[in-house]
């Protein structure tokens, strides 16, 4: 964890860079921005419905929420902010991918994993289940993997 006064002084910048960001999908989304002494927060909602919507919650205790499509990852702690800029415009260039492993025999979903891609070869990732480190194989445990991409915010 990053001493208060640092922390503060780095997450602030980041929340003028993003109001900074803000105006450049401001005509392709709908932006709903939340500031309180305890957290900030940015709900973005693209106008084309096969793009992806998100939020971002910046929280002072040094934890982020982020709700990704249909997924939602909290109280993740802040170790950077170097990647939450490029997390933004990389969303809004469609730049996501959500992966399902689904059981073949019972169609239950065993987990998820959502990337972003960050530019420069970065990537941002978060998921819920455990994450097979190898794509299923038709001798697996019947498990399936289900992609979904997303369109960027203009076209």
């Amino acid at each position: 964890m990053l001493p208060d006064d640092v922390f503060r002084a780095r997450l602030q910048s980041t929340i003028t860079a993003l109001r900074y960001w803000a105006p450049s999908v401001a005509d392709a989304a709908r932006l709903d921005e939340t500031e309180c002494s305890d957290y900030w927060r940015l709900n973005v909602e693209p106008n084309v419905d096969s793009a992806c919507p998100f939020e971002i919650i910046l929280h002072a205790d040094q934890r982020y929420d982020v709700s990704i499509a249909d997924e939602t990852y909290e109280s993740r702690p802040i170790e950077a902010f170097e990647w939450i800029v490029p997390f933004a415009n990389g969303i809004a260039n469609g730049e996501v991918v959500q992966r399902r492993w689904i059981s073949r025999l019972t169609g239950l979903e065993r987990s998820v994993e959502t990337l972003v891609l960050l530019g420069g070869g970065g990537v941002w990732s978060d998921g819920r289940g455990e994450i097979p480190q190898k794509r299923p194989t038709l001798d697996d445990d019947g498990t399936e993997l289900r992609e979904k991409r997303f369109l960027p915010y203009r076209r």
